[in-house]
């Protein structure tokens, strides 16, 4: 019982900071820091993981606290991020994204999950470097999770046939089909 107050304090204005997205640029780890961490969670040991395996390590991290789901996101291997990118806490997914290791490919597949943080998809949508691939601009405007006036400003970006296939597809918004119409239109006056 007595170190349940020092703990609060400990705790005191995380949530707080948790909700500052430039708390993750303070953010500092260190090569000991990894060491302290599970190396299944840290190195890319193997490709493939079976799920039991994956339910192993999402166990793992599942006992963990904030500090430390935190400090993995942005040091941990592959299985790691895939885990923590759909932590229920916003900072923990956001770190998933400034982690060094990540690829286009894993933005990408990330940017395509409907079941992400509307907070994800436009980290993903703000970052300079990542919306320079087509297929993640793509994957952002199709996103139903992508607010619709960051999907609208990605339009003029897309291929005629891609335009064409959103003004006919049923899952998105009936609002961003229509401007992916209009700008199709737009394009073809010009033409």
């Amino acid at each position: 019982m007595t170190n349940e107050p020092i703990q609060e304090k400990k705790w005191e204005g995380l949530d707080q900071q948790l909700e500052d997205e430039t708390f993750l640029d303070k953010i500092v780890v260190k090569e000991e820091d990894v060491a302290e961490f599970p190396p299944e969670l840290v190195h890319d040991f193997q490709e493939n993981y079976t799920d039991a395996q994956r339910e192993m390590l999402y166990q793992k991290i599942l006992k963990m606290n904030y500090p430390d789901k935190l400090r993995l996101a942005i040091f941990g291997n592959r299985e790691a991020r895939n885990l923590l990118i759909r932590n229920p806490v916003k900072m923990i997914s956001l770190a998933v994204l400034r982690n060094p290791k990540i690829t286009e490919n894993e933005v990408l597949k990330c940017a395509q999950q409907k079941n992400l943080s509307e907070d994800v998809i436009l980290a993903i949508a703000k970052h300079q470097k990542w919306i320079k691939v087509y297929q993640v601009k793509l994957a952002i405007v199709s996103n139903p999770k992508t607010p619709l006036s960051v999907a609208v400003n990605f339009l003029t970006h897309l291929h005629e046939k891609d335009l064409k296939a959103l003004s006919r597809d049923k899952n998105i918004s009936s609002v961003l089909s229509r401007a992916a119409y209009q700008t199709l239109l737009k394009r073809n006056i010009k033409n």
